[in-house]
This record gives C-alpha cells, sequence and structure tokens, in this order.
C-alpha cells in the first residue's frame, strides 16, 4: 500500500520548490485561442514544467495530466492532475489570490491534494482518510446552515454562453443565502469551503485541474463535493467525479446544503442540452 502521508510531505516539497517561478520580475502573457479572457504565462509553463519533472520522478509510474500542455493517457492507474497556476488572471494582475494545485488520482478515485497559495504563503493539503491542514492545523467546514452561508460561484469564464444560466442560478441562491464571493481561482475557493471561509460552490465548467487537489481537501475536511450527470434522463448530482473531461461542480459544508443548492441549480438546467456541453 502507498504511503500517502509520507508521499504528501515529498509533494509539498515539491510544490514549495516550484513557487520560485512565480517569484520573477516579469513575465510573458499570451491569449489561448486568441481569448482575452484566456491567457497563459511563460511561469504557468515554467511552473508545470518543473512539477512534471518532479512528480514523474517520485511516482515514474504514474500518468500526468496539466492544464497546460495537456495530453494524457488515462490507461495509467494512477496519475497527477496538476494546474501550475490557478487564477492566471489573478497572478498576472498581483491580487494575490492564485493557487499551485496538485492531485492524485487513483484508479477512479482522488486520494492527495495540495494546493499552495505563494503568495500568502497558505498551504493546504490533505490525504485519503487522513484529515485536512492549513499550514498545519486541522481544517473543519463551517455548521453554517443555507440562511447563513456564503456561495462562491462563477459565470462559466471560458463557455461565456453558459453566463444566463449561472447568473440565474445565483440570483435564487443569493436571495436564500447570506451572499457571494467571487475570488477567481476555483480551487482555492474550495479550500476556503474547506477552512469554514465559505459554505457553498458551484461552477458550471471545471476542468480536472482545477478541483482534483482541492476535492480531497474538502471531503478530508468533512465537506461534500458532487458533479451533474444529465446525458441519459433529467440532470442529476452524482458523487462520482469526472475526472478526463469537463464536468460541472457543486459543494458545500453539509449534505443537506449541498442538496439545496442542486436543487437550485437542477431547476435552471432543465432542457439544458447535454451535446452541446464540453
Amino acid at each position: 500500500m502507498r504511503d500517502l502521508q509520507k508521499l504528501v510531505e515529498q509533494v509539498k516539497e515539491i510544490v514549495l520548490a516550484s513557487a520560485k517561478f512565480t517569484k520573477v520580475d516579469s513575465f510573458s502573457i499570451e491569449e489561448k485561442e486568441g481569448e482575452s479572457w484566456n491567457i497563459v504565462t511563460s511561469a504557468d509553463v515554467a511552473v508545470q514544467e518543473y512539477l512534471q519533472k518532479e512528480l514523474m520522478a517520485l511516482l515514474p509510474e504514474a500518468g500526468f495530466y496539466g492544464e497546460e500542455e495537456h495530453e494524457h493517457d488515462f490507461s495509467k492507474k494512477i496519475s497527477w492532475i496538476v494546474d501550475p497556476i490557478d487564477g492566471t488572471t489573478n497572478f498576472a494582475r498581483g491580487m494575490q489570490q492564485s493557487g499551485i494545485s496538485v492531485g492524485l488520482r487513483e484508479g477512479s478515485e482522488l486520494v492527495l491534494g495540495v494546493v499552495y497559495n505563494p503568495d500568502l504563503d497558505d498551504m493546504f493539503w490533505a490525504t485519503k482518510g487522513n484529515g485536512a491542514y492549513l499550514n498545519g492545523k486541522k481544517l473543519s467546514v463551517s455548521k453554517k446552515d443555507f440562511a447563513h452561508s456564503i456561495l462562491c460561484t462563477a459565470m462559466s469564464l471560458y463557455r461565456k454562453s453558459y453566463a444566463k444560466m449561472c447568473s440565474d442560478v445565483l440570483l435564487e441562491a443569493y436571495n436564500q443565502c447570506a451572499d457571494f464571493r467571487r475570488f477567481g481561482v476555483a480551487s482555492l475557493e474550495i479550500c476556503y469551503l474547506a477552512a469554514g471561509r465559505v459554505d457553498t460552490f458551484f461552477e458550471l465548467r471545471l476542468f480536472p485541474w482545477d478541483f482534483a487537489g482541492a476535492a480531497v481537501i474538502l471531503k478530508e475536511a468533512g465537506g461534500e463535493i458532487s458533479t451533474m450527470v444529465w446525458d441519459k434522463g433529467p440532470a442529476k448530482l452524482s458523487p462520482d467525479m469526472i475526472l478526463d473531461a469537463p464536468s460541472p461542480i457543486i459543494a458545500a459544508n453539509s449534505k443537506e446544503n449541498l442538496e439545496k443548492l442542486g436543487d437550485i441549480i437542477l431547476r435552471h438546467m432543465k432542457g439544458f442540452d447535454a451535446a452541446a456541453y464540453k
């Protein structure tokens, strides 16, 4: 059996070392596919190249699935799922809200997660069955009910045609909860949920590297996380995370709040075209 506790300590050291590439005085910025809202910096590329080299040396038998240059062999039993800088726009503008995210998939399950904010020196980590931590302090989700909850959400940045549905979900949820936040970095938002800073989370379309590390941290902190399926009948929540394609992500501090938020989302997804989702 793999020693996840030993492994996560090694991953934390690798992630810390990779953060040196975010401390540069200057970096280049390019637009992906000509979209002004979808950028990559030379720092993203440098962090991923370092992580790939070091993580693959740590587990040579593993696959590697990263946001930049993300070809992946899904036949591998285990694989690293990496976002070198989640929240690239925040990073590029000096907002101090970005995260280096590493998750480890074993079979269909996520078993290890590390998310690091290099600006604030905040290190979140967890391994399956061993709790979740922030800078050595054990984490636990809040006990807020939905009426007192804070929701993190977004407007589906990379598929702006979905923005109306996302805004309708936000408006209905906002009228039933305390408030909402948008930090622009899904991995950190899910970690903030694990730390009890916020209480629910929804994004209609995230890639595995956006949530793989944080999902382990949230579950080990006592939280709930699900995706949504709707290709064979009405949309419904599913605990089986999709790790090879973009998917909706719904998370909460409790099963009750997850189901409450899920009900709101499902109402607005009636008639949603599964074939158009990609």
